[in-house]
């Protein structure tokens, strides 16, 4: 299993769905109710997950919640952590009400568990407030994101990548309740992170750019906009050249 997850962590998606088959396999010589079965599942379930293969994903971690909700208990901890996986999933196969259900689940238990204001309990916060934005229920996404930003800022400090990911979704989020005079400093702030974690030719930082230049425009600050745009192309331009291809961060 840990082989498993070491190949999924160095993108080696079919090594590690071939190691974590085989982990499963392994686990099942306990009994097929065993935990190990349901830990190994849950890697399994990652890495579909991570590509895209979205039913796959989603049997495999119903199958492990089953599993470790009858060995180690309906609220424990790994139990909560399955359905965070299944919640991340769900939102990124485009059901963000099934996300939150399930988020709201795993936030009781680390509340509960690791307290109101440990990073994994933030984690959950932040998932649930980009849902609600998805949904645009935008006045409970701001309450839950600024949540998710102070405990980030409290606990990892003002330079961590996390901050700048939650920042980021709140700033979208005031953009959408008009509040600009609340999105362009979050924007600023993200932007500072971004560049410090990322680099300048991140094009990470280039869609922030975008979204704040967008933003800049909007309230007739036309000067600034063209500036972060002209960065932002040239970014992408860079990009492009080098054929390298990074994800949005997420949560």
């Amino acid at each position: 299993m840990t082989e498993g997850q070491h190949e999924a962590g160095s993108n080696d998606a079919t090594k590690a769905e071939q190691t974590l088959l085989k982990a499963v396999h392994e686990g099942e010589r306990f009994g097929i109710d065993d935990w190990r079965v349901g830990l190994s599942l849950e890697s399994l379930g990652q890495v579909y997950s991570t590509e895209k293969r979205f039913n796959e994903a989603e049997i495999t971690f119903r199958r492990a919640l089953r599993i470790l909700e009858l060995t180690n208990g309906d609220d424990s901890n790994e139990a909560a952590n399955v359905n965070l996986d299944l919640a991340r999933m769900m939102l990124a196969n485009g059901r963000p009400a099934d996300a939150i259900l399930l988020a709201r689940r795993t936030l009781g238990v680390y509340e509960r568990m690791l307290g109101g204001t440990d990073l994994q309990t933030a984690s959950v916060v932040c998932l649930i407030g980009d849902s609600l934005r998805t949904m645009k229920n935008f006045i409970d996404a701001e309450s839950q994101l600024r949540r998710c930003a102070d405990i980030r800022e409290a606990t990892g400090g003002i330079d961590s990548q996390e901050l700048a990911d939650a920042l980021y979704s709140l700033a979208r989020t005031y953009t959408a309740e008009k509040k600009y005079h609340l999105a362009e400093p979050v924007f600023k702030m993200t932007e500072r992170i971004r560049e410090k974690k990322l680099g300048l030719t991140s094009p990470v930082l280039a869609q922030t750019m975008e979204d704040h230049a967008a933003l800049l425009r909007t309230m007739g600050k036309e000067n600034e906009a063209r500036k972060l745009t002209v960065l932002a192309d040239a970014i992408r331009r860079s990009d492009k050249k080098n054929g390298v291809r990074y994800p949005e961060s997420n949560h």
